[in-house]
């Protein structure tokens, strides 16, 4: 006698009950261009560089210590999204504030 089949069990060569993604039709429900994402903030962070040191580095560090950075500094610097890089640029100031001139915009994929 054999035991019934549960919705998730399979025949030799056939896939699980279920497991078919149907294929979205038609145009995407929003567009990008949509005035709906027009007003969401997003956080883009500016990548200066990186350096790397020991526990002992790190523990002997005191104010007016200085760490050198990979980057040189005519280097462009990395803007990123969700930890992409979604633009290249050079450090400006901006009035008392530092800021990014923009240079190279990555494609979008």
């Amino acid at each position: 006698m054999n035991a019934p089949r549960s919705a998730s069990s399979t025949d030799a060569g056939d896939k699980p009950i279920g497991s078919e993604t149907p294929k979205p039709e038609g145009p995407p429900l929003v567009s990008m261009d949509s005035a709906i994402f027009k007003d969401v903030q997003l956080s883009l962070q500016a990548s200066l560089g990186q350096t790397s040191l020991t526990i002992a580095e790190l523990l002997a560090l005191k104010a007016g210590a200085v760490l050198t950075l990979d980057l040189k500094m005519n280097d462009l610097i990395d803007l990123r999204l969700n930890q992409a890089v979604v633009a290249r640029g050079e450090i400006v100031a901006v009035g008392d504030n530092f800021g990014v001139r923009i240079v190279d915009v990555a494609a979008l994929s």
